[in-house]
């Protein structure tokens, strides 16, 4: 009996943690951190203040919550899709896609990681590298293999997943900016045009990805 109320417990936390933090994510990227305020996240929540500072110590903390819990989201989509295949130049575009998806379907992470660089941009930049970049060392043995396996050219590992990345961040800031127009989506193809035709060193993978999608 312990047990299951122990459960029940813990279910209850999580659902109510999840609803303040889904709430935080929408007035934050609302209103930015300045302006969005406890009492106004507890409202619309359906929970006390007091609830919401049981769970997070004061409103940095729980800004600071939304920012993580999006990018953990952000690197375990990445991964699944990542690993549905042990072709390198499939690994990267799939990577690509989820990517692009993830931020389509995430809008409010995009404005908080927009417009709160200048009050947190030490913080979130450690924790966006500690999320995404924690899989570093997967994305650099992924570029690896296709080199060694000869379908991708020979260059700087670190040079190319910094231009990798910018390009994606750029696409993403620029949808954002202009009022999401279009589908993030519906840019997967000639991203992946761009990006893999410059890097693939075999000529037949490379003609494949040439030919419009």
């Amino acid at each position: 009996m312990r047990t299951k109320d122990t459960k029940k417990k813990k279910a209850l936390i999580d659902r109510r943690k999840t609803q303040i933090l889904d709430v935080a994510s929408l007035i934050f990227s609302k209103e930015g951190f300045a302006k969005a305020n406890t009492d106004e996240i507890a409202k619309a929540a359906n929970v006390g203040k007091g609830t919401v500072y049981h769970y997070f110590k004061n409103k940095r903390a729980l800004f600071l919550a939304v920012v993580d819990r999006g990018l953990e989201q952000l690197k375990g989509a990445i991964l699944i899709e990542a690993e549905k295949t042990d072709d390198p130049l499939e690994k990267i575009e799939n990577a690509m896609k989820t990517y692009l998806s993830f931020f389509e379907k995430n809008k409010n992470l995009i404005g908080i990681l927009i417009h709160e660089q200048s009050s947190f941009q030490k913080r979130i930049a450690k924790h966006y590298f500690e999320h995404y970049y924690g899989n570093v060392d997967k994305i650099k043995q992924t570029f690896r293999a296709g080199m060694d396996q000869d379908l991708i050219k020979g260059m700087d590992i670190d040079s190319v997943i910094s231009v990798y990345t910018s390009m994606l961040n750029g696409l993403i800031f620029m949808w954002q900016i202009e009022g999401r127009k279009y589908r993030l989506i519906d840019k997967v193809s000639i991203v992946t045009k761009i990006f893999l035709t410059g890097i693939i060193k075999d000529k037949k993978r490379r003609k494949e990805y040439e030919k419009e999608k």
